[in-house]
């Protein structure tokens, strides 16, 4: 069985941020069936920063606490320091993650990149 930090179980137990935005500038979704997930991230940009993040999730205790951190580091960031963001520095952020579980986690990552891309694509 895998160990989680008190900060990973902390965040899975009350997570920050879940629902989402109207109209939001960047939305990354994502499904999984083999990992039972489900989850979509929206992002708003202003001035090329971003000002809020919330997700709805179905997924795993390290998938929601990475969702949960995600969503309170994003906002102030800059599109390319967002894009910056990766597996170990949330693992960081949640005192340690199991290894075993950063590819479930790492969904957190591909829908940001993913939010990001469709602002993007919404911007030019």
């Amino acid at each position: 069985m895998d160990k989680y930090s008190r900060a990973t179980i902390r965040e899975f137990m009350s997570p920050s941020n879940i629902g989402h935005i109207d109209d939001p500038s960047g939305t990354g979704h994502i499904t999984d069936n083999a990992d039972a997930v489900e989850l979509t991230l929206f992002i708003s940009v202003d001035a090329g920063r971003i000002t809020d993040a919330k997700y709805r999730i179905a997924g795993c205790t390290a998938l929601i606490a990475t969702l949960s951190v995600l969503s309170k580091e994003l906002p102030g960031k800059t599109i390319d320091e967002a894009l910056a963001l990766d597996m170990p520095y949330m693992s960081g952020l949640l005192e340690g993650l199991p290894e075993s579980k950063w590819r479930c986690a790492g969904y957190a990552i591909e829908a940001l990149h993913l939010a990001i891309e469709d602002y993007q694509s919404k911007a030019s």
